[in-house]
Order: C-alpha cells, then structure tokens, then sequence
C-alpha cells in the first residue's frame, strides 16, 4: 500500500464516524485487497458496517468532488451531467467515472457534456434557486477556446441556470477552486474566507464578498489561515466543509488543523447554521495536498 494512503486514512475514518449514523455511506476502493482492509480497519474503529457500502471501482485519485458526477433534477428524476475532469490523459479513468456511475447505478447521464466544458466540480456551487457560482482562474486555464460569457452560457444549458457568478480565485491557491474560498449555507448566505490585510489574496476576498453582498447575499466572513510550518504556503480553508442533511440529523463537517482560529471557525458555522450539528474533522494532514473535506466527498441529492 502507498505511505501516503495510510497517512491519511485517519482523516477518512474521522469522517466515515461522523456520517455514518446520519446518512448511508459509500467508500470506493480500487481492489479488494484494500477492500479487506478497509472493513479490517472500520471494525478496529468500532464502527458499524450497516449503513456502509463498500465499492470496487477503479479510481485515480480520491478527488471525487472534482470528477465525480454533477447531479441535476430531470422530469423529476436524477440525472447526472458528465463535464470533463482535467484536460490531459493521466486521470482519464477519473474523467469517465461519472458515466459509469450513471451506467452502474442506473441514472440517466449525459456525457455530452464531456466534450463541451472542463469544469471540477470543486469550482462550483449553486444556490438552488437557478444560480451558480464558480472562481474563474481554472475555467480560463482549461477552456482557452472559450470565453468566460461562453463558459457560462455551457453551464446555464446543462445546469439548468438562469445565471453564473463568477469570482476571483485566490492567487498561490494550487486549484484555484471557490470551494477553497466561499461556502453557501442556505439559499441566502455565503460565508467568504477573509486574510488578514498584509495577506496578497486580502482583496480579492474582499472584491469577492462585495460582488455577492451586491448580488443580494448575505456574507458571512471566516477566517482564512496560512501554514505556518510548511514552505509551500499551504492555504488553510474552513469553508472546505461538507453540508449533510441526513435522515435523522443534519451536520455539517469543518477542517481544523490545530490552530487557534479552529474554535472562531465552529462558533461561526454554530452561528451561522443553529439547525445543523457542527463537527470539526482534523484536516492538517490532507490539506497539505491541496483539499479538504469537500474535495474529497460528494453526497448524492434525493429528488
């Protein structure tokens, strides 16, 4: 098995216990070598395999934010709409996941979309009113043969979108994604990661807060922190969280990393989201290679 595989497999674990009793959880493996390890390990954790299902299907990376399918409603049904991962060859296996997820699991998909946009799904989110929202640095870097008013006329016709916002990723950001900087908790509200004023990405937050303020949202401000201990100047997120609005109970799960704004950042979701249960996942070891909690989980919408 890979160092890096066991090094972050805690972090997983931390989120498997968190969600397990609130909604069903799926866990993609690549064979069932790592399969038996999995379960091996779930039950040293004490945690219970009912509500687990455990999949052998072969994936690159645990990305699944970003390659993994963009769910629509259809004549009220799930569809799932397959964008183009990453331009390239080497995660190509990723790239046509979603359309064998369709396949598998017997969802309409539409791979058309493959050949029209390349969009990670860690740049996007929609406020489910007919608006979405996306950063625009990696759009440009992976469709130089559009512009931004076309990208966003290709996410409106198979999104379903009545409107696109588009901000500004930070710079230094490795993905350059918007889930790395904002978060929308309801309809209405967005939190929006803020620098301290000396930090090179202080105004762009700051332009990006005020552009969703004039859009008619309310802002919520959250800290934005730097690694202090590593030299590539790893960014600290806290609106890399993953919102769960289960069955039983709704929670939401947010990166700490040991520091001290990790407390500043649960008041803030506590404040900002009184329904939700607030649970702090330890995110210092996978931040490290540019994601956290959203990057790495997708929930699946019931219609």
């Amino acid at each position: 098995m890979h160092r890096l595989q066991i090094i972050e497999e805690p972090y997983f674990i931390d989120i498997i216990r968190a969600a397990e009793k609130v909604i069903p959880i799926r866990i993609n493996v690549n064979n069932f070598i790592y399969r038996y390890r999995v379960i091996s390990k779930l039950k040293d954790e004490s945690i219970p395999l009912d509500n687990i299902t455990i999949s052998i299907t072969r994936t690159k990376t645990y990305w699944i934010r970003d390659y993994g399918p963009f769910f629509i409603e259809k004549n009220g049904d799930l569809s799932i709409v397959d964008f183009k991962y990453l331009k390239g060859t080497w995660r190509l296996i990723d790239d046509i996941y979603p359309t064998l997820y369709g396949i598998k699991n017997d969802i309409e998909f539409d791979f058309r979309a493959n050949s029209a946009l390349s969009i990670q799904g860690g740049n996007f989110m929609t406020d489910g009113k007919g608006v979405g929202m996306v950063a625009n640095s990696p759009l440009e870097n992976y469709n130089t043969d559009k512009t931004m008013d076309e990208i966003c006329g290709v996410l409106k016709q198979y999104l379903g979108l009545n409107e696109v916002i588009v901000l500004e990723s930070q710079i230094g950001d490795r993905t350059g994604h918007i889930d790395m900087f904002s978060k929308l908790v309801d309809e209405n509200t967005v939190l929006v990661g803020q620098w301290d004023e000396a930090d090179r990405n202080y105004q762009i937050l700051e332009n990006n807060s005020q552009l969703l303020i004039d859009k008619g949202y309310n802002v919520i401000r959250i800290p934005m922190l730097r690694n202090p201990k590593e030299e590539k100047d790893t960014i600290w997120t806290y609106t890399n969280s993953l919102i769960i609005n289960g069955t039983k109970r709704n929670i939401v799960l947010v990166p700490q990393y040991g520091a001290s704004e990790d407390s500043t950042a649960i008041l803030i979701y506590e404040n900002a989201m009184p329904n939700y249960k607030i649970i702090g996942i330890d995110s210092s070891v996978i931040i490290n290679f540019f994601g956290a909690i959203h990057c790495t989980t997708l929930t699946k919408p019931l219609i």
